[in-house]
């Protein structure tokens, strides 16, 4: 009977330990993505909370917008709105969690279908 209860309390501590020791996202991040050989750089204010989701702005050439997003397992994922040419579009953000302070990945812009990629660096906490 103490084997089932030693495994089960082994395995809380070790999900427990993994949680805590994904890097947050939280922090002012630039950012430079090109888009059809276009570059443009972004400085983005992110907040992670407890279950992931990400929230914050991102100062772009063309205004600063409302980020939403998620962070999981390494893996982050946020979009924003955005103009170009008098076009409302989504600017959504593909990216892997490189280290705590770099983020790299694809960018997707609709509904132009444009695509490039991004890094990301973490300039703040």
């Amino acid at each position: 009977m103490k084997l089932p209860i030693f495994v089960c309390v082994s395995l809380s501590l070790a999900v427990s330990v993994a949680a805590q020791s994904q890097p947050s996202i939280t922090g002012t991040w630039t950012t430079q993505t090109e888009v059809q050989g276009i570059a443009v750089n972004e400085t983005c204010m992110l907040k992670q909370a407890a279950d992931g989701a990400l929230s914050g702005t991102c100062d772009t050439p063309g205004g600063k917008f409302t980020v939403t997003g998620k962070a999981n397992g390494g893996n982050v994922t946020f979009s924003h709105p955005a103009a170009y040419q008098g076009e409302d579009m989504t600017v959504s953000f593909f990216g892997k969690l490189d280290s705590p302070e770099s983020i790299t990945g694809s960018i997707d812009m609709q509904p132009i279908n444009a695509g490039g990629a991004f890094a990301m660096k973490k300039i703040s906490k």
